[in-house]
């Protein structure tokens, strides 16, 4: 038979308030416009749940704010899952050559308007 202590050992920890409203709000993704207030630890937990289309949506809706500290990364994995690997290299390797850089939701978007 398992001591309290025990049993306690083995079950998850209680998730906090914060930890709750994250899930909620990842379940919901759908439905995210301006997150001009989210905290940025929050925003890396929930934005890689969004599909293009709902990431292009938040980045819209959210004024004066530049969320591209969390969301490049996650518009340079959907060009690369759209035009694939050898063309984010070469990407990579033209902005390297003529010493430029653009954010990765101006590249995908103008590609996908083609």
């Amino acid at each position: 038979m398992m001591r309290r202590d025990q049993i306690r050992a083995h079950k998850r920890p209680t998730p906090t308030l914060v930890d709750l409203c994250v899930q909620k709000v990842i379940h919901n993704v759908r439905y995210l416009g301006n997150v001009g207030s989210f905290d940025q630890h929050m925003l890396e937990q929930i934005l890689p749940h969004c599909t293009a289309d709902q990431l292009m949506h938040v980045e819209k809706s959210t004024k004066g704010r530049d969320l591209s500290p969390v969301t490049d990364k996650l518009w340079k994995k959907f060009f690369e899952k759209q035009f694939g690997t050898n063309s984010t290299d070469e990407v990579i390797k033209r902005m390297k050559e003529k010493r430029v850089s653009f954010r990765w939701m101006q590249l995908f978007e103008s590609l996908m308007g083609k």
